[in-house]
């Protein structure tokens, strides 16, 4: 559904861009559209996954009621700081992506959160450096050479309307490549909740 989205999305705009009568006020829908699903989807995508990955005893549509909001919320607090680092240089935008790459988890699994003893920006932000040199190596891997390496490879074959085959295929595979990310990504979250909020240590 995000590929199919983005394919659709990415058409409409490109044939309003190239229309000879020029720009119409559509572009505004359609870029609207873009950056809704540019933050939906991977919300959707961080929700399924931790749902697959953790198997609560609970059925996928309690889990997303539970969590849905809250981690919408969240999620957009940390992409608009993150955007708004952004606009002073890259590598502070880059650092703050990096810590709150763990939002969405805080939001769904801690209990100090639950109980609003921690902000969950604040939280990811703590655990994110606790794990910063292996967050930044995953990251490197599965965020620039896994996507450049799909990129050079199966680029031609992504398009659903001209290889559908082809393109769920390799839909499929990103989809299994980007569930890894996020399992690796939980595990040392959880290593993290089971030290500290177990007590473990402190």
């Amino acid at each position: 559904m995000s590929t199919l989205s983005e394919q659709l999305i990415q058409h409409q705009i490109e044939s309003i861009v190239r229309s000879p009568a020029g720009l119409s006020n559509t572009i505004w829908i359609w870029g609207g559209l873009a950056l809704l699903t540019a933050l939906l989807f991977p919300l959707l995508i961080s929700l399924f996954c931790a749902y697959t990955l953790i198997r609560p005893e609970k059925s996928i549509g309690q889990f997303l009621k539970e969590n849905l909001e809250l981690t919408a919320v969240e999620s957009l607090r940390a992409w608009g700081k993150t955007f708004l680092w952004s606009f002073v240089f890259l590598i502070p935008g880059v650092i703050k992506y990096i810590n709150y790459l763990m939002t969405p988890f805080v939001v769904m699994f801690s209990q100090k959160y639950k109980q609003g003893q921690v902000d969950a920006l604040e939280y990811s932000t703590k655990i994110s450096r606790n794990f910063w040199w292996s967050l930044k190596l995953w990251l490197g891997l599965f965020y620039f050479i896994l996507p450049v390496l799909f990129y050079a490879v199966f680029n031609e074959y992504r398009n659903f309307s001209q290889h559908p085959v082809a393109a769920t295929l390799v839909t499929f595979i990103e989809s299994l490549v980007e569930l890894l990310f996020h399992f690796i990504i939980l595990k040392l979250f959880i290593k993290y909740l089971n030290e500290v909020e177990n007590g473990a240590h402190v």
